[in-house]
């Protein structure tokens, strides 16, 4: 059975690679958390994707440091810096990335799929439950990818990310 792909093979790379800055990002804020980033945290993360791609990473770095500073829109950078901190010393750097590959994923499969799926459904509400389960399925899907992924203890360098993107893809997409 073939297997099914819903993510071009640069957006597979632009996702892993992005994921490895996050990674390092997140650790030197762990360790100097009083650095302040740069102006634009997701774009500059995101530096490697270029058009559709750039921007749906761009969001779902976005989406994601919004869960992990209370959804506080008009934050000072410094004041992002600290809640942020103080979420990685409760969570751990794993809970934000695993946040991020599983809005990361859904963003791209509804970027793909969303006019269909609106098209099909009969009413906003079976548009809207459409929407809450694969929400729900990029969730369960990354966490089990990434449990799997921290028992083999490999550092997350590029090929470990692009391996961890394939097995998510071939996990949604039915594989």
């Amino acid at each position: 059975m073939k297997r099914q792909e819903f993510l071009t093979a640069s957006a597979r790379q632009s996702i892993a690679s992005t994921l490895v800055r996050l990674n390092e990002w997140l650790a030197s804020i762990q360790a100097e958390p009083l650095e302040v980033p740069s102006a634009r945290i997701s774009e500059s993360l995101s530096a490697n994707a270029s058009g559709t791609e750039r921007k749906l990473l761009s969001k779902s770095l976005q989406e994601a440091l919004c869960y992990a500073v209370r959804f506080d829109a008009d934050i000072a950078e410094a004041q992002l810096i600290t809640r942020l901190s103080q979420y990685l010393r409760r969570w751990g750097a794993p809970a934000f990335i695993r946040r991020f590959l599983s809005l990361s994923f859904f963003n791209f499969v509804q970027f793909e799929t969303g006019k269909s799926f609106r098209g099909l459904a009969r009413s906003s509400q079976a548009f809207e439950k459409h929407i809450e389960d694969l929400d729900r399925v990029c969730h369960q899907t990354v966490a089990s990818i990434w449990k799997s992924f921290e028992e083999t203890k490999r550092p997350l360098d590029l090929t470990a990310a692009t391996e961890l993107v394939r097995q998510i893809e071939q996990r949604l997409g039915g594989n």
